[in-house]
C-alpha cells in the first residue's frame, strides 16, 4: 500500500543497526515499515480527542485481593469493582489537592497582610 507522505528523520547509527536486525529477525518489510508501525502505535496510544479508556497496571496481589473481595461487594464484575475503587481514589486525591491549593492561597493572602 503506497504511503502518501514522506518524512525524513535522522537516527543514531546504533539505532539503525538495531532496526535492521529487527527487520531480519521479525519479517518486517523494511526499517520504514517498523517506523510506520511504531508511529501508528504511538498515535493510537496518545491521540484522543476525549479520553475513552485508561490502561492501569494493577499489581497481581492487589488484583487477587479485589477478586476475593468481589463476592462480598455489590459490584457486578471485577472491572466494575476496579472502576469503583479508582473513582473513590481519584475523588480523594482531588479533594487533597483542592485542600492543598486552598491552604496555599490562604498562606499567600496572609503573607500580603503582613
Amino acid at each position: 500500500m503506497p504511503v502518501p507522505y514522506r518524512i525524513t528523520i535522522r537516527v543514531a547509527q546504533d539505532t539503525l543497526r538495531k532496526l535492521e536486525k529487527l527487520v531480519e529477525s521479525y519479517d518486517y518489510e523494511s526499517v520504514s515499515d517498523i517506523i510506520r508501525k511504531a508511529i501508528d502505535e504511538f498515535v493510537d496510544r496518545n491521540y484522543r480527542e476525549k479520553p475513552k479508556k485508561v490502561d492501569v497496571m494493577i499489581p497481581r496481589k492487589v488484583l487477587d485481593t479485589l477478586a476475593e473481595d468481589l463476592s462480598s461487594r455489590s459490584s457486578v464484575s471485577l472491572d466494575d469493582l476496579i472502576r469503583a475503587v479508582l473513582r473513590e481514589y481519584t475523588s480523594r486525591q482531588l479533594d487533597k489537592e483542592a485542600q492543598r491549593l486552598t491552604s496555599s492561597e490562604s498562606d499567600d493572602i496572609e503573607g500580603l497582610d503582613e
